[in-house]
């Protein structure tokens, strides 16, 4: 298990993708962010949940052009079980990229929209294809950031605020915000399983 878990990781990252944690854990030891920054904070909020449905792309796109989902039919292991330990192991240094640039209450804030939108993603990836997986997950990040810029009073709204990504500014009590937060994270986490134990009844992945 250990040996085919590490060829997984081998096989999904790029030695490339280890340069943005590293580059933040020097900036961290260095001075140049300080975690504890509300600006620095809310910046991440923003921008970097992005970087999940590009990442979801990613993978989708590499999958379809190597047909490893007709290649996993031969294999032990079931199509569900491999295609999530490809993104996990995809997502890895996003992980370690935010424990480098925040404190450990705030990943919660970071990680629950990324994953939410990766989640996606991945989903209407593999249903619809995965530049409508990515077009969607943009889409909602693209609504979520201009009402929050356009209309900041929406982000204290009792229902609207439970679908909108970034709420480190919004007029809420920090128990509000963490409730929803662990809601994003929840459907992002259930989104994934859903989108894994999709690739088990995809019959076919026809590359470019």
């Amino acid at each position: 298990m250990i040996r085919y878990l590490s060829y997984e990781v081998r096989l999904a990252l790029h030695p490339a993708v280890w340069l943005l944690p590293s580059l933040f854990a020097i900036l961290r030891l260095t001075g140049v962010i300080r975690p504890e920054s509300t600006g620095w904070l809310g910046f991440l909020e923003v921008m970097f949940p992005l970087l999940f449905p590009l990442l979801s792309f990613s993978l989708l796109e590499r999958e379809r052009n190597w047909r490893t989902l007709e290649v996993w039919v031969a294999t032990p292991w079931r199509k569900a079980a491999a295609l999530l330990v490809r993104y996990l192991s995809t997502l890895l240094p996003l992980f370690l990229t935010v424990v480098a640039a925040v404190r450990p209450e705030d990943y919660l804030l970071i990680l629950s929209p990324g994953l939410l939108l990766g989640g996606l993603s991945l989903l209407f990836g593999l249903a619809l294809g995965e530049e409508v997986g990515l077009g969607i997950g943009l889409a909602w990040w693209g609504v979520s950031f201009a009402l929050g810029v356009t209309r900041p009073q929406i982000l204290a709204h009792e229902v609207a605020s439970w679908f909108l990504l970034m709420l480190s500014n919004a007029p809420l009590s920090p128990q509000q915000v963490l409730s929803r937060k662990w809601m994003h994270l929840g459907m992002g986490l259930l989104l994934l399983l859903l989108a894994s134990a999709s690739a088990d009844h995809k019959r076919s992945w026809k590359p470019r």
